[in-house]
């Protein structure tokens, strides 16, 4: 039983490995859209008050609003898989160690 545990264990050192470098390629992915995010998100703030304020145009206001919504919606998605990825990581840590 030792044998099999230990077996277990040495064949999960891989995993790890590979979810390291795929979580390390998220995470920089995810950093970089997020400055990306905050200057985009900044100009579609100035591009709806200056069309809300000049133009009076409702349906471009909501449509720039729908595009800020969905910056935040991809940076959420990117984020939730960073976090289901170190949390795996760490289980499958966790069980080798033990």
């Amino acid at each position: 039983m030792f044998i099999l545990k230990f077996a277990g264990k040495i064949l999960l050192l891989p995993v790890w490995l590979i979810l390291f470098v795929i979580g390390l390629a998220v995470k920089m992915t995810v950093q970089t859209y997020a400055v990306v995010r905050g200057i985009l998100g900044f100009i579609f703030t100035l591009l709806i008050i200056a069309t809300a304020y000049c133009y009076h145009d409702w349906v471009q206001v909501a449509f720039l609003f729908a595009l800020s919504v969905i910056l935040y919606l991809i940076l959420f998605v990117g984020v939730f898989v960073d976090t289901v990825l170190d949390m795996t990581r760490e289980r499958i840590i966790d069980f080798i160690i033990s």
